[in-house]
């Protein structure tokens, strides 16, 4: 499991709690850092830099949230030009920087000075996707669809490669990818160490990948997964959405490598899902090479574990399951935050059996074992 970001307020209760049960965050302090460490040897600290992108909005540098933008500005060769002009992003108040410039040479050696002194093993890459996905009207001047779309993705590799030579044996290097689901979008992010996949299944409340989108985005995901490495993969609920819980986990589970961390995001406390604790065991076979390896022919789609399978149905229409004889419905219960006295009182996982066959709603996820818990 793997958390966006956490307060450096929590109590020593929600401290030990997380550095038992997730595997890491990003955007803490060095003390912060230095305190989950000390439970949870192994837990992973990601430093918050944008990538293609700066401007006068704080981050984390040292102990205090600053903004190193009053130093860039004074190098007009980094940033990106159109006619004339700098690139603004509005919605977020940074500029466009140009990835091929002397831009990379210096967030190389940022990022490692800033997260030295703030005791991270690796760096979030922010935003570093073609520009015109992260909205093309967000800009300004506004950029253009199909415009240059093509050597912009050249542009991110370039720095890509460029930053993992830099970083390599000092700093993992995870980029943010978005959702993936652009068909034209041609990044390698396997030149990085791994990826972010944020609207990992479902892109938000009220809304669903199209099926075609939903197997783009795993299909993407299961490349990476099958090549080793790491995978973020992060969804923004509502914790109450039961549905929409099963859904993201189903995906998850179907995409699982060594590497990959789930995290179904409800906010910036401590959070946990007590679906996360069920003991599934490891894959029955190794990754596909495609999701439709794993389709059973009645628009579900199911992976087989050594305790239990694992379904999702991302069509807009109900699918039924059928199989041999009976097995247990994990039926998951409470979870979210969790509060400064890390209780876990309301959560928990019931199993009911089901035989011979399951119907999974429109946009459903379920986890059937083998064996009542």
């Amino acid at each position: 499991m793997f958390d966006d970001q956490l307060p450096d307020s929590m109590t020593p209760l929600q401290l030990r709690f997380v550095a038992t049960h997730v595997d890491g965050t990003q955007k803490v302090g060095a003390t912060t850092a230095d305190r989950l460490r000390r439970v949870g040897r192994r837990f992973l600290v990601l430093h918050y830099r944008l990538a293609i992108g700066d401007g006068p909005v704080a981050f984390r540098i040292g102990r205090r949230w600053a903004t190193d933008f009053g130093f860039v500005r004074r190098h007009e060769s980094w940033f990106w030009h159109m006619a004339g002009r700098r690139v603004y992003q509005r919605a977020s108040r940074w500029y466009l920087m140009n990835p091929d410039s002397g831009w990379r040479a210096y967030w190389a050696g940022r990022v490692l000075r800033e997260a030295r002194l703030l005791h991270d093993d690796g760096v979030f890459a922010d935003s570093l996707s073609v520009p015109q996905y992260l909205g093309a009207g967000s800009f300004v001047p506004p950029l253009r669809y199909f415009v240059g779309e093509r050597a912009w993705m050249r542009r991110i590799d370039r720095f890509m490669r460029y930053e993992r030579r830099r970083l390599h044996g000092r700093l993992w290097l995870i980029p943010n990818a978005g959702s993936m689901i652009t068909t034209r979008d041609r990044t390698d992010y396997a030149l990085a160490d791994g990826v972010m996949v944020e609207g990992f299944a479902q892109p938000g409340e009220g809304a669903w990948y199209a099926a075609d989108d939903w197997r783009l985005q795993l299909n993407r995901v299961l490349r990476l997964a099958r090549l080793g490495r790491v995978l973020l993969e992060q969804s923004y609920l509502d914790a109450g959405d039961l549905g929409r819980r099963r859904f993201v986990l189903a995906s998850y589970l179907l995409t699982k490598g060594r590497h990959s961390f789930v995290n179904m995001d409800v906010g910036p406390d401590p959070q946990w899902f007590p679906e996360y604790e069920l003991r599934l065991g490891p894959p029955a076979t190794s990754l596909p090479r495609s999701v439709d390896e794993l389709a059973t022919g009645s628009g579900v789609y199911a992976r087989t574990y050594r305790n239990g399978v694992t379904l999702a149905n991302p069509d807009s229409a109900p699918h039924r399951w059928t199989f041999t004889g009976t097995r247990w419905l994990a039926e998951p219960y409470g979870g979210g935050a969790v509060g400064p006295n890390v209780s876990t009182a309301g959560m928990g996982v019931r199993t009911r059996p089901v035989t011979g066959s399951l119907a999974l709603a429109a946009h459903s996820g379920a986890v059937l074992l083998d064996q009542p818990s």
